[in-house]
């Protein structure tokens, strides 16, 4: 495994090709630093950016304040931390960003989750599921394959197609307008002194569990919900049912996000251990030490994509049973015992797996705690 060092970069950076997973993220000085199998970095000129190719996986951190590319990864990638504008081109996986400034998303092959964005974002095109969350900027989004779920949304939202379902959890700001599709269903949770007015198809199921106002507009073509003064426009073009919900339903919607955050939690305080094993170690060993760190973070994302898979049982489960149900005001409750169907684990721990996790405690990269927390992650 290649270890490159490069200090003082202060221009863009390129990361051209990733054969196979790519793990990048900022760092408060101004190295540039790459871990990977045939990993080449070149500088296109003085002055001009830093070009990285890899043909297997790579790690790589940057300083936080220069603009990143990241052209082609051809599995899963987690950008962190990157404060400058980020660029993503070609995800063939999962991509996962987290703390980044704007940013810009072409394709990802997979899943996205994105969470704390300092700026605004420009999305594409996403083969699978969608998280969107905490974003200071507006959000505009081409095309999601299968769920979208948008929370803490402080611009305004364009959304042009969502394959099946369209969750949000938004303070809709009063002048701002936003614009929803979606080919399945959209649940919205509204806070009490939620101001918006909700246009929408006459062909389009309405559900309220919040007070509000339908009427339908002059014309006799579209309904308007109205939430008390209706300062905030919201088009939905194309939706079979819009429910809106109160706060009573901040733990269903809640539920996947509670579980990803403390696996997130988990993983973040495992990577930095194992990343400060690496200083001070040869090359050898640095090279052992990096592969067990990414395994570990394979592992615990796996869990929590299972983890995140059981929390949608839960949602959808708890749709079908309000489906049932007379509309009107009303407050849902759920057993998670009763509602969520039992599932074989897809992906069982092997042998090789627990080795690996027992190998670093037997060497002081994490504790005995830790370890059982993993390996109860990874079972369940």
């Amino acid at each position: 495994m290649a270890h490159l060092e490069y200090k003082n970069v202060t221009v863009p950076i390129i990361v051209q090709t990733v054969g196979g997973d790519l793990r990048l993220r900022g760092r408060d000085d101004s190295w540039l630093i790459v871990d990977g199998d045939n990993a080449t970095v070149e500088q296109l000129g003085e002055g001009q950016p830093y070009v990285v190719r890899c043909g297997s996986d790579a790690r790589i951190t940057v300083p936080n304040d220069v603009d990143v590319s990241v052209q082609n990864v051809g599995s899963d990638a987690k950008i962190t931390d990157v404060g400058g504008k980020t660029d993503v081109q070609n995800v063939g996986g999962d991509l996962i960003v987290r703390g980044t400034g704007d940013i810009q998303i072409k394709t990802v092959g997979s899943d996205l989750r994105v969470k704390r964005v300092d700026g605004n974002i420009t999305l594409e095109t996403v083969g699978a599921d969608a998280t969107i969350r905490e974003v200071d900027g507006s959000v505009w989004v081409a095309n999601i394959g299968s769920d979208l779920y948008m929370r803490n949304i402080a611009g305004s939202c364009k959304v042009e197609a969502v394959g099946s379902d369209l969750v949000l959890s938004l303070d809709f700001i009063a002048g701002q307008e936003y614009y929803f599709n979606a080919g399945s269903d959209i649940l919205c949770r509204v806070q009490p002194d939620t101001n918006a007015r909700l246009i929408l198809p006459l062909d389009t199921e309405v559900r309220l569990d919040v007070p509000a106002e339908i009427e339908e507009d002059a014309d006799a073509k579209q309904q308007i919900v109205t939430l008390g003064d209706g300062s905030a426009t919201v088009h939905i073009q194309n939706a079979h049912m819009l429910r809106l919900v109160g706060e009573g339903e901040e733990f269903m919607i809640n539920f996947g996000i509670q579980i990803e955050e403390e696996l997130e939690a988990r993983l973040s305080s495992l990577e930095e251990k194992l990343s400060t094993q690496l200083d001070g170690l040869d090359e050898r060993i640095q090279a052992k030490t990096a592969q067990f760190a990414s395994q570990a973070e394979k592992f615990a994302e796996r869990a929590q994509r299972q983890a995140e898979r059981a929390a949608e049982r839960v949602r959808l489960s708890m749709e079908r049973q309000s489906r049932k149900r007379k509309p009107g005001p009303r407050r849902v409750t759920v057993s998670m015992q009763a509602d969520t169907p039992k599932r074989k684990n897809d992906d069982p721990v092997s042998e090789q797996e627990r080795l690996m996790i027992l190998k670093m405690v037997q060497d002081n990269t994490i504790s005995i705690e830790e370890a059982e927390r993993l390996l109860a992650a990874l079972d369940n």
